[in-house]
């Protein structure tokens, strides 16, 4: 992460926690943060709906392509199991050709398909010790070869907005 990355990031977190922005407004500027960094398509952050980790609930969603926010989608280890096993054994999914790959292919016909997604990246982040959700990046058109240093960016935004996130916890 550059500086100018990091003093973004940390910007956002320091207005959410001083009442400057709304929860909402701070999810907005990192996920748009996180794709332009990353040089994704989209970017979004979950949190997770329970204790078990078998349910996420999009906070926000950023498509580049629309230049549009979205939230409130939910994901269910009934509908998506290999994803959430893949998610609670290795806390990251990086899936460069998602639709073939084991933990994520299961989201082909319903999501990647319908979405245009080829490339998948997930990186867990916890609040205060604790499992709260993920970052994931995804990449429409054509595959997308994530890199060691995406992975590392989205784990540093994780560990630079865990203050503020506690917030919401």
């Amino acid at each position: 992460m550059d500086a100018a990355q990091k003093q973004a990031v940390m910007a956002l977190a320091t207005d959410f926690m001083g009442g400057k922005t709304t929860a909402p407004q701070f999810y907005q500027g990192l996920t748009s943060t996180i794709a332009t960094a990353v040089g994704c398509s989209r970017a979004s952050l979950w949190r997770y709906g329970s204790a078990l980790r078998d349910r996420v609930e999009c906070l926000d969603l950023y498509d580049s392509g629309d230049h549009a926010h979205h939230a409130g989608a939910v994901l269910s280890e009934d509908d998506f199991a290999p994803y959430f096993e893949a998610m609670r054994r290795d806390n990251m999914i990086v899936a460069s050709d998602a639709r073939n790959h084991p933990a994520t292919s299961c989201f082909t016909e319903l999501y990647f398909q319908p979405n245009g997604i080829y490339s998948l990246l997930d990186v867990g982040l916890s609040v205060g010790g604790q499992p709260f959700g993920l970052f994931c990046c995804e990449q429409v058109t054509d595959i997308k070869n994530w890199t060691d240093k995406d992975v590392e960016f989205l784990k540093a935004v994780g560990t630079l907005c865990g203050m503020a996130l506690k917030k919401v916890v």
